[in-house]
């Protein structure tokens, strides 16, 4: 299942996605206690400017493990509705956000990756 996010400010998503983020692995090496800069942010998507699949790949950013991908398709923004590595409850604040609302029960979650969750995608 994918979750369309059109509209919603690049930016300020790629920053909300990196503050909800934690180090992971060798990540705990290069992590950094700050919040994503605007200029960081825009570097970040700027990258894929030019591609016309995806306007957004984050994996690890100054050691943090974001794990998010933005697609494109048909003129529309979309995201998976499983966060890897992240809680639904983070996954559920990230949407809260940006005023995305999802008709899903939160009692397994868009994120959760059950057998009964996944068969149903």
């Amino acid at each position: 299942m994918q979750i369309e996010i059109t509209g919603v400010d690049l930016v300020e998503f790629t920053k909300k996605v990196y503050e909800l983020s934690v180090p992971q692995g060798l990540g705990i090496l290069h992590f950094t206690d700050s919040l994503l800069t605007t200029d960081e942010a825009n570097n970040l998507i700027n990258i894929f400017k030019k591609d016309n699949r995806i306007a957004l790949n984050l994996d690890y950013v100054h050691g943090r493990a974001c794990k998010m991908v933005v697609f494109k398709k048909e003129g529309k923004l979309f995201i998976r509705s499983s966060w890897y590595d992240h809680t639904n409850a983070q996954l559920k604040q990230l949407l809260d956000t940006f005023n995305i609302n999802m008709s899903v029960t939160w009692e397994h979650g868009i994120a959760c990756n059950c057998t009964d969750c996944r068969r149903n995608r």
